[in-house]
């Protein structure tokens, strides 16, 4: 198994797929910095979870195949570009020829993001880590068979958290409600068990930075450290990657405030 999983399987214990995903991308040193310089030099591309999530979108559920290469899905991807970069001409021309800049820091975050990915499913497919999931809204949770995680036909939709079969045209949902737990014969033993109330998800992040538009008087480093106080897990170097890229313009802005913040 790869080096991704084998530090961080006590991190996706019970957590949903999207989740554990997103735990194993940002909790880790080495790929939350890649991602975070990725999104700071003017990077044509979103690079929140959420736009990671929709790579392949070509597909109408953004799915990712469990069963390709780091090549191929490096050269097959497609990325979400922000609404607001559609008008410039230079990345129309991008767009349109559907190849991605050549940046040292979008080429490492890309193999990385893919690299923990592949790191995931490999776990699965070797048995140390066991998905559940329901085959419908009321049915039962039970064991994927990790033979789903091997199969071309298999596709896991990241938003939706599901496993599908997709042959074509003929799409069909093999599991949802995707939950990841640790085998027995490789699970730690640990005292604590994980706390659902505290697990950090980064949407919930971003509504709490665009909130401050309400309160313009709060000094940057107090909301910081009441931002790692509300959500466990979050990193002060992830803080400053959404912090860039969510919260109001006018406090990313360099220079004092205007006055009315000031007086408020």
């Amino acid at each position: 198994m790869g080096e991704i999983v084998r530090c961080d399987l006590a991190l996706v214990e019970g957590l949903s797929f999207y989740d554990a995903f997103g735990r194993l991308l940002f909790d880790r040193d080495k790929v939350s910095e890649a991602i975070y310089d990725a999104s700071v030099v003017a990077s044509v591309y979103d690079w929140t979870f959420e736009g990671i999530c929709s790579y392949f979108s070509d597909l109408s559920l953004s799915c990712w195949p469990v069963t390709a290469d780091l090549r191929t899905l490096t050269q097959c991807h497609k990325k979400t570009v922000l609404p607001e970069w559609l008008d410039d001409h230079g990345l129309m021309e991008i767009l349109e020829s559907g190849k991605a800049p050549r940046r040292a820091e979008d080429k490492l975050a890309t193999q990385l993001i893919f690299e923990t990915y592949l790191t995931l499913i490999s776990a699965l497919q070797s048995g140390e880590l066991i998905a559940k999931g329901r085959e419908s809204a009321l049915a039962e949770a039970v064991d994927v068979p990790a033979s789903l995680w091997s199969s071309e036909f298999s596709y896991v939709s990241l938003r939706r958290n599901e496993l599908l079969r997709i042959d074509g045209d003929e799409r069909q949902v093999l599991a949802e409600d995707l939950t990841i737990f640790v085998a027995q014969n490789t699970k730690r033993k640990r005292k604590s068990r994980p706390d659902s109330k505290g697990r950090f998800v980064e949407a919930e992040v971003i509504r709490f930075l665009q909130s401050l538009a309400d309160r313009p008087w709060q000094r940057r480093d107090s909301i910081e450290k009441e931002a790692l106080q509300l959500f466990p897990g979050l990193s002060g170097r992830h803080f400053e990657r959404l912090w860039a890229l969510h919260a109001p313009k006018d406090r990313t802005k360099p220079g004092p405030r205007s006055a009315r913040s000031s007086n408020q």
